[in-house]
């Protein structure tokens, strides 16, 4: 199940490292990281911008890194357990996907 992820953060390797001591060392192919249950694409968004992210409704899609998520199993415990994982460690996350309402995790987008 593919699912995008918003993400305030420093950098694409900051996120790969956070989820790999997470979830176990994964298999890195350029961008992609291929985990046990899912994989990852990380890309810094060209469309950041630190003004625009504090809009109320949309500032996500500012966010500095963007991720392409594909899960293999258990796509909302696991996309739950992302989110959560990132906002713990101080980056706020914001899910797109068609099952974003399922989510225990729902969709924050304050940065502050």
């Amino acid at each position: 199940m593919y699912c995008k992820l918003y993400i305030h953060a420093p950098s694409s390797e900051t996120v790969a490292q956070l989820l790999e001591k997470h979830f176990g060392k994964a298999e890195k192919k350029r961008r992609d990281c291929y985990f046990k249950d899912f994989e990852i694409m990380l890309k810094m968004n060209e469309e950041a911008d630190s003004k625009k992210m504090s809009l109320p409704s949309e500032g996500f899609l500012y966010y500095e890194v963007m991720a392409e998520t594909e899960f293999y199993r258990e796509h909302i415990p696991l996309t739950d357990s992302i989110l959560r994982l990132l906002r713990e460690n101080g980056m706020p996350a914001v899910a797109a996907c068609d099952y974003e309402q399922e989510l225990k995790e729902r969709n924050i987008t304050s940065i502050g």
